[in-house]
């Protein structure tokens, strides 16, 4: 490693991974011409539609860098102190509410007085971070996608980026599967799933550094490429998901009136609600579906919904799991079914839709992670080493991509301070303090809280019986009032009459086993 390099450090991807490895690099004693963060979008974050609720405080580990980052940063939107969680059927919605004080971070709390939440909308938050990496002196380049990484004593033009993940011709299906890559010689192929990893290619120029840090999100392709991950876990269709999200601009006065916000002084950012929802709205277009596609009958869309509230926008989606989705069925008239349920219509009414897209990617956890976090010269942070969790009061990944890369930037600062950045090196630092760290504890804990948030009931008869029970316990139509217990009873055996689908599921073991499981949420 004594050999002088272009950079001591590349990173691939500006987002809050790969700007939290550059700053902590900096932390480190690197310095930042030193240092070269690339991403494919230009501007930086022009790609990312990408948003949601930005968990913790991991960003004061950077105050020297980016200042009183959540009222500066034009991306991060409202402070979240409102929060629910929802069942929702065509016609009803059951929400549980919470307001919390102490979230506000203004004191004369008895909980801790601290505001840990934020909407964020990520374009924005992005290009305002590379823009202070710029101002810390690391080196940032924006429309610069990176199909190869340079290995040492390989050629990049030995063979070509698309041999990595194509599949080869009539090589068999499943484990049988075959890629362009095995068919090129054994030592080509050894040197590019095990070789040292030594900088980049872009267009045919080589760029050359002591660690290349992989931090370009989900769906990575160079994860799978160079072997971090495999061709065939990466693109099963088990526990992919696909999110399709609207940006509504309703305007700031409209969305502090309408959802009660704290509207924001000098001191204090704009609150905000934030909340996730169990959908039942999709049985009878299911059955539609059905009768043209028998092959998917008794498939239903397992389908969550999120809303929340930005500074002058709300973010709106749903998210559905592609192997649950009956043939005929497209995801556009699932989230046009969400947006038209009472409850969501009322939300954004006299909003206007500004931004639309959508999003593939795996459901990770300990399950979908790649099968190693480091090789010779190189690592995988954030998004792209699958640090991603969901519990069903909570979906976090932004938090866990600031702190893997702070993880990541402390150890490659070690390694190249005593001229180690072997694969081993990495590992007893990087690899070792990420799973010490919060992040796999968390993903440990709540690893059985998927079969609870995946159980076919949560699309099905849940919410409808929840909503359907408090209807009748809440409402006044001159009828006789009769104990929740027993309406619940009684709305259970009429869904079970309606729909043989619901029979199974809602017998009493059934609903035993359902509730066990939610004991790890």
């Amino acid at each position: 490693m004594d050999e002088e390099t272009d950079f001591d450090v590349i990173v691939i991807g500006a987002g809050f991974a790969g700007a939290a490895t550059a700053f902590q690099l900096l932390k480190e004693g690197i310095e930042g011409d030193r240092i070269l963060v690339v991403d494919r979008a230009d501007p930086i974050g022009g790609k990312n539609m990408t948003g949601g609720i930005l968990w913790g405080r991991e960003l004061d580990a950077f105050k020297e860098y980016l200042g009183n980052w959540e009222m500066d940063c034009p991306g991060i939107e409202r402070c979240i102190n409102h929060k629910k969680v929802g069942f929702l059927n065509n016609e009803d919605a059951l929400f549980i509410e919470g307001r919390f004080a102490s979230w506000d971070g203004t004191g004369g709390t008895e909980e801790p007085s601290q505001r840990s939440a934020w909407s964020v909308l990520r374009a924005k938050t992005d290009a305002w971070m590379a823009e202070k990496m710029e101002e810390a002196g690391i080196f940032v380049m924006a429309g610069v996608k990176i199909d190869q990484l340079n290995i040492d004593g390989l050629e990049h033009t030995s063979y070509d980026a698309r041999d990595l993940t194509d599949p080869s011709k009539d090589s068999g299906v499943g484990k049988a599967q075959k890629w362009k890559v095995d068919s090129l010689p054994r030592d080509v192929v050894d040197k590019i799933r095990n070789g040292t990893i030594t900088g980049i290619v872009q267009g045919g120029e080589v760029m050359t550094c002591k660690v290349v840090v992989i931090a370009e999100g989900s769906n990575s392709i160079l994860t799978r490429g160079y072997d971090f991950d495999t061709m065939l876990h990466a693109q099963s269709k088990d526990d992919m998901l696909l999110g399709i999200k609207e940006i509504i601009h309703l305007g700031k006065e409209r969305i502090d009136e309408r959802f009660n916000c704290f509207p924001g002084d000098d001191e204090r950012p704009p609150s905000g609600m934030a909340m996730e929802l169990a959908l039942s709205l999709y049985r009878e277009m299911s059955h539609e579906a059905w009768e043209k596609y028998p092959n998917t009958k008794g498939l239903y869309p397992r389908c969550g919904g999120f809303f929340y509230t930005n500074e002058e926008t709300v973010s709106c989606g749903i998210i559905v799991q592609l192997k649950s989705l009956p043939e005929g069925l497209h995801t556009y008239d699932l989230y046009q079914a969400f947006k038209a349920q009472p409850a969501i219509a009322a939300l954004i009414e006299g909003g206007e839709a500004i931004e639309y897209g959508s999003h593939l990617c795996p459901e990770y956890g300990l399950n979908r992670m790649p099968h190693r976090f480091t090789r010779d010269g190189a690592v995988v942070v954030g998004d792209a080493a699958g640090l991603v969790f969901a519990n069903g009061m909570q979906i976090q990944g932004m938090n866990y991509a600031i702190h893997s890369g702070k993880l990541a930037g402390a150890a490659i600062g070690n390694c190249i301070s005593r001229k180690d950045v072997s694969a081993k090196a990495l590992d007893a630092t990087y690899t070792k303090s990420l799973k010490a760290s919060f992040i796999f504890r968390d993903l440990k804990r709540f690893k059985s809280a998927t079969k609870f948030l995946n159980h076919p009931s949560n699309f099905t008869w849940v919410p409808e019986l929840l909503g359907k029970t408090a209807n009748r316990v809440f409402r006044e139509i001159g009828e006789e009032k009769i104990p929740a217990e027993k309406v619940m009873l009684k709305t259970r055996k009429e869904l079970r009459k309606i729909n043989k689908a619901n029979k199974k599921g809602m017998g009493f073991f059934g609903i035993m086993r359902l509730g066990l499981l939610t004991r790890k949420l």
